[in-house]
C-alpha cells in the first residue's frame, strides 16, 4: 500500500494517498536527491516485528494485539508457525472488486484452526457493481460468529474515485456496507487513510459511527482523518517479517487488550478504544426526507408526519419540524420501510447494536418524479447510485460476466467501449530487468484468470492478450511448478497495456520470515521495493526508477 526504500540511517515512506499512479511525477532533482541517499547510506533488512510494534504502542490507548493482515500475495501459509510467532488476530482478503482472493477459503479456516480471531476485508472498487462486491463478501464469510472481527471495506487509492461526485461516493459505500451488515450481521470497519478521506470523501462525517482501521507506515503515531478522534486497528508497516510467511506481510495492532478483542470478536459493538458493551439494546435512529438526488448527502428537505414501519412490526411517525424518529431496540438486522402521500415509499436494512446509536435515515421520491420507489434495501440511496453508477457500474460493468475476449455469434471480437490487456508470463527467476523480458523464460500455457470473470491462456512464448472494459483489472496466473501469481493495470478505452505476470518457483523451503530474495514479491506490480543483501546499489537504484515510471500497480 506503499512505496518504500530502506536506508541504515534513513527511511523514507512515500504513501500511495498521495503518489498514485495518476499522479506521480518524478524529477531531475528528486532523483539526484535519492541516488544521494543511496549513496550515503547503506541498506537495511526488514526490521523484527517486535522492534516495529514498541515504536507504535505509544499511540494505543493502553494495551495493545499483535495481528497481521494477508492475501493470496502471502503465497501458503504456515499458521501454525504464525500462531507460534505471537500473532494473536487476521484480516484476511476476501476479495478486490469482482476478483476473489484463492487463498481466501484456506486462509480463513487455518486462522480458526490455529485459534486466531479473525477477520476480513474487501477492496472496494466503486467502478464495479457495488452489490455484486458485497456478496461476495457476504458469500464467502455467511453470518459471523463468536471469534470472527468486523468486516472491513478497504478503501483506497482515491483515483478509482475522482469520476464519480462525492455524494455518489458515499452512497455507494454505504450500500456496499449496509448489504453487507445485512448479510454477516456485524458492523463493518473502515479501513482508509488520512489523505486518501481527505482527497476522495472530503473528511465526511457520513461513517463517524463506524470503527476505524488506520494505515500508516514510520510515524510513532497514526495521523487520524477528521472526523475520526480514535483508532480501532492500526496498520504500522506493510514490509514485516512473521514465522511461517515467506517474504513480506502487514503488521497491525489493535487497539485494547486479548480481553477487549475476545469481546469484539464475539459480537460486541466496537468502538475506536476496542472495548465491548454490555448492554442489551441499541438505538435505531433516523428522520425522513426528500431525496432530490443526493441520497443521504442531502436530507435538508425533512418529510414530519410520514409513517416509519419496521420488519418487526413496530411502526412510529416522524416528529413534527426535524421528522426525526427512533426506536429502542434488541440487537439485529432491521428493515426501516417509510412512507408518505404523494411520495412512493422507500426501505432501508441496518443492522442495531448493543448500546450503540445507528442511524437508517430514509429518502422518499415524489412520485410525480422519476425513480418512483426504486429504493428497495437501499432506501434514501438510491438518488446517489441512480444516474451515478448507470455511467459508472452499469457502463464498465456491462459484459462483464461473459468477459472481454468473448466475441459474437460470428468468432469477431466485440472491442466496442473496451481496451486491450496484453503482456507475457514469465518464470521469474529468469527475470534481471522488470522493463526488459527480451531474455526471460517464457511460460508457455499458464492460465490467467482475469479480474476474477473469464480465463485465458498464455501461449508458447508466454504471451496473452485480451480485450476488457475500461478500468482497473486483476490479472492472477497459475501454471504447473510455479506459485500463483498476479498483476493489476489500468485500461483505458480504445487503448492498450502491457501487464506482465512474473511466476516465481515452487519452492519446499520452510516458510520461517527468513529472506528467500523474494522475487514474487519484488515484480507484483511492486508496491515495495526492498533491496537483498549484497546487492548493487546502482542497480537497485535503476529498478526503483522503473518501477516508479511504470504504470503497473499491485494491490496488497
Amino acid at each position: 500500500m506503499t512505496w518504500q526504500f530502506w536506508h541504515n540511517c534513513c527511511f523514507t515512506v512515500i504513501q500511495e494517498e498521495k503518489m498514485n499512479e495518476n499522479r506521480m511525477r518524478t524529477t531531475v532533482g528528486s532523483m539526484l536527491v535519492l541516488m544521494g541517499i543511496l549513496a550515503a547510506c547503506g541498506q537495511e533488512p526488514a526490521r523484527d516485528f517486535r522492534q516495529v510494534l514498541q515504536e507504535v504502542r505509544v499511540c494505543a490507548s493502553g494495551a495493545t494485539v499483535d495481528g497481521i493482515d494477508v492475501s493470496y500475495w502471502q503465497g501458503t501459509i504456515d499458521w501454525d508457525a504464525v500462531a507460534s510467532a505471537g500473532i494473536k488476530f487476521a484480516i484476511i482478503r476476501t476479495g478486490d472488486g469482482w476478483f476473489e482472493d484463492p487463498q481466501f477459503e484456506r486462509n480463513w479456516s487455518e486462522a480458526r484452526r490455529v485459534g486466531l480471531y479473525r477477520g476480513a476485508y474487501h477492496f472496494f472498487r466503486p467502478n464495479k457493481d457495488v452489490d455484486e462486491q458485497a456478496d461476495i463478501m457476504v458469500r464467502k464469510l455467511g453470518r459471523l460468529g463468536p471469534g470472527d472481527l468486523p468486516p472491513v471495506i478497504d478503501l483506497e487509492n482515491e483515483s478509482l474515485y475522482e469520476p464519480y461526485t462525492l455524494s455518489q461516493n458515499i452512497d455507494k459505500v454505504r450500500r456496499f456496507m449496509d448489504r453487507v451488515e445485512a448479510g454477516t450481521g456485524r458492523r463493518v470497519m473502515i479501513y482508509a487513510g488520512k489523505y486518501f478521506w481527505q482527497d476522495a470523501f472530503n473528511s465526511t462525517d457520513a461513517f463517524l459511527d463506524h470503527p476505524l482501521w488506520i494505515p500508516q507506515y514510520g510515524p510513532t503515531c497514526p495521523d487520524i482523518p477528521a472526523p475520526w478522534t480514535d483508532w480501532l486497528f492500526f496498520q504500522t508497516f506493510s514490509q514485516g517479517r512473521v514465522s511461517g510467511i515467506s517474504g513480506n506481510v502487514d503488521l497491525d495492532i489493535f487497539n485494547g487488550d486479548l480481553g477487549d478483542l475476545e469481546a469484539l470478536a464475539n459480537g460486541s459493538a466496537p468502538g475506536g478504544g476496542g472495548g465491548g458493551n454490555t448492554q442489551d439494546s441499541g438505538t435505531l435512529q433516523g428522520v425522513v426526507f426528500e431525496d432530490v438526488g443526493a441520497g443521504t448527502s442531502d436530507m435538508s428537505h425533512r418529510l414530519p408526519g410520514a409513517s416509519v414501519e419496521l420488519s418487526d412490526g413496530s411502526s412510529t411517525v416522524a416528529g413534527a419540524g426535524d421528522a426525526a424518529w427512533s426506536f429502542e431496540l434488541a440487537p439485529g438486522t432491521y428493515t426501516v420501510t417509510a412512507s408518505l402521500a404523494g411520495y412512493g415509499s422507500a426501505s432501508r436494512t441496518c443492522t442495531v447494536y448493543a448500546g450503540q446509536e445507528t442511524w437508517c435515515s430514509v429518502g422518499l421520491t415524489g412520485e410525480s418524479s422519476s425513480g418512483g420507489d426504486t429504493g428497495g434495501d437501499t432506501g434514501g440511496d438510491t438518488g446517489g447510485d441512480t444516474g451515478g453508477d448507470t455511467g459508472g457500474d452499469t457502463g464498465g460493468d456491462t459484459g462483464g460476466d461473459t468477459g472481454g475476449d468473448t466475441g459474437g455469434d460470428d468468432g469477431t471480437v466485440d472491442t466496442e467501449g473496451k481496451g486491450m490487456i496484453y503482456g507475457l508470463v514469465v518464470n521469474a527467476t529468469s527475470v534481471t530487468d522488470p522493463n526488459d523480458l527480451s531474455d526471460a523464460e517464457p511460460v508457455p500455457g499458464a492460465t490467467i484468470l482475469v479480474d476474477g470473470r473469464f480465463t485465458i491462456t498464455a501461449g508458447d512464448d508466454g504471451y496473452f492478450e485480451t480485450w476488457v472494459e475500461p478500468g482497473d483489472v486483476a490479472l492472477l496466473a497459475s501454471a504447473e511448478g510455479f506459485e500463483d501469481s498476479g498483476n493489476d493495470c489500468v485500461v483505458v478505452e480504445g487503448g492498450a497495456v502491457e501487464c506482465n505476470i512474473f511466476l516465481p518457483l515452487e519452492t519446499d523451503t520452510q516458510q520461517d520470515g527468513s529472506d528467500q530474495s523474494d522475487v514474487s514479491d519484488l515484480y507484483h506490480g511492486c508496491s515495495s521495493v526492498t533491496p537483498a543483501a549484497g546487492s548493487s546499489g546502482m542497480l537497485w537504484l535503476l529498478l526503483a526508477l522503473g518501477l516508479l515510471t511504470s504504470r503497473r500497480r499491485r494491490q496488497q
